[in-house]
């Protein structure tokens, strides 16, 4: 290890005893407030189509996809660097012959900021329907082409930190409802210990696809992991200088801290997941109604609407609104400042200029715009970007183990059972892209394209 074993060091202690859980805090309030795509859209509908047939998909998919997250967190905290700067640097060769440049795996990235064009009109689409239902004076495009509006401002205003706030207030009473609902009309038990049994129904890889590369964290969820280890300052993040003896088990401390933090997350993203596939299964199933179109919001604010009436699914649509419309304003945000970045690998810089974030942000706007006004289908669009990002899933899984393993001093590698579950995590999710596609060859569609 560099350095000399007599100096103080340059990574600040990580907290201990009860300050650890101060640390932890923000992380599990952010976890326990994360409900997204997946976790609102996706499982729901998985529950409505498919009963408990799919209530393995997501718990499996967390726990699998959790041992990249770590190795992600870890590198960064140990080496301050996120892993689309490690990434970017990696070639790809045969003996001499070089395969990829430098570089190649932000070809890759540019593919999905395209793709992601969709996810995000599909987004912007799904908060118009929750506008729609609450106020239905204006078409639900309409309110959708004034969610993308109100996205501009802010980001170009640069804070939305009130807004977020409040989001997660709105979503901390939405889930109240979902997990009220399913006690007032529980599942069989025998049900969902069927529903734990891996299976595939006819027709389904469409709709479980997405489900598991979207629940939690997608590839590019991952990448974005990273980069918020970065900027939380844990361990080497935003330091400077050689590392000190005194600075191992510092940093080893700062994984740690991560890796409880991660955990915690998994399991509440596990909890709020599992509600709502449940309540779809036991609460809008029967009903015969499906989340999608301009009836997204109405259909889900249901699951308020049989125990609390209209005045329920009123306050349900708000939570709904709430969310998708935080991630909404948190996915364009992440996704233009990965390519201001990817930009700035271009022009050899750390820091690409804000000008950069501004051109994407404003592409991305009106691009977006025009998808959503002319295809509105909303859950046509998000299994779309879902199911692209979810083929990256088993590239980061192995780049992610390359850079760990040439990269990282190796007093902080990961363990060897964590390897072996991140190759799995790749071997996994390959598969399931290969099911994908057979599927789409032999017929089997996505949701409706309007």
């Amino acid at each position: 290890m560099d350095g000399d074993p007599g100096e103080a060091g340059v990574v600040q202690e990580a907290p201990r005893g009860w300050r650890r859980l101060v640390a932890l805090g923000p992380g599990i309030i952010w976890a326990a407030s994360a409900v997204g795509v997946s976790e609102l859209v996706f499982a729901t509908r998985a529950g409505t189509l498919y009963g408990m047939a799919l209530l393995w998909a997501p718990l499996l998919s967390l726990f699998i996809k959790y041992f990249m997250t770590e190795i992600v967190g870890a590198y960064t905290i140990a080496t301050g660097e996120n892993v689309v700067t490690a990434f970017s640097r990696v070639e790809v060769k045969a003996g001499k012959l070089r395969l990829l440049p430098r570089g190649w795996i932000l070809w890759l990235l540019w593919v999905l900021f395209v793709f992601s064009i969709a996810g995000m009109a599909g987004c912007a689409l799904a908060v118009g329907s929750a506008l729609y239902a609450l106020v239905p004076a204006l078409p639900f495009a309409i309110w959708s082409l004034l969610a993308l509006a109100l996205v501009g401002i802010i980001l170009f205003w640069g804070s939305y930190d009130a807004l977020t706030k409040i989001s997660r207030v709105l979503v901390a009473v939405m889930v109240f409802f979902v997990f009220y609902a399913i006690a007032q009309a529980p599942p069989p038990v025998g049900d969902v210990l069927g529903g734990l049994v891996p299976r595939v129904p006819a027709g389904s890889p469409p709709e479980l696809i997405p489900l598991l590369g979207w629940v939690g964290a997608g590839a590019v969820g991952t990448v974005w992991f990273s980069m918020w280890a970065q900027a939380s300052n844990r361990g080497m993040a935003g330091k400077k200088g050689e590392l000190a003896a005194a600075d191992v088990p510092r940093i080893r401390n700062w994984i740690r801290l991560n890796r409880i933090d991660l955990i915690i997350s998994t399991v509440i993203t596990a909890i709020l997941t599992t509600g709502f596939l449940i309540a779809g299964a036991v609460i809008l199933r029967p009903l015969g109604t499906v989340p999608e179109g301009d009836a997204l919001g109405i259909v889900l604010s249901h699951i308020a609407g049989q125990h609390w009436g209209r005045a329920g699914e009123a306050v349900f649509l708000l939570g709904i609104l709430g969310t998708l419309f935080s991630t909404l304003l948190a996915n364009i945000d992440g996704i233009c400042r990965v390519a201001a970045s990817a930009v700035g690998f271009y022009q050899g810089k750390k820091e690409p200029p804000k000008t950069w974030y501004n051109i994407f942000l404003l592409i991305y706007l009106l691009t977006s715009a025009l998808l959503a006004f002319v295809v509105r289908a909303p859950v046509f669009m998000l299994q779309i970007t879902a199911a692209v990002d979810t083929m990256l899933i088993p590239i980061i899984a192995v780049m992610a183990i390359h850079i760990c393993r040439k990269h990282l001093p190796i007093d902080f590698r990961p363990g060897r059972f964590t390897l072996v579950m991140t190759y799995v995590c790749a071997a996994f999710f390959t598969f399931f892209i290969i099911l994908l596609v057979v599927a789409i060859a032999s017929g089997v569609k996505f949701a409706s394209a309007g």
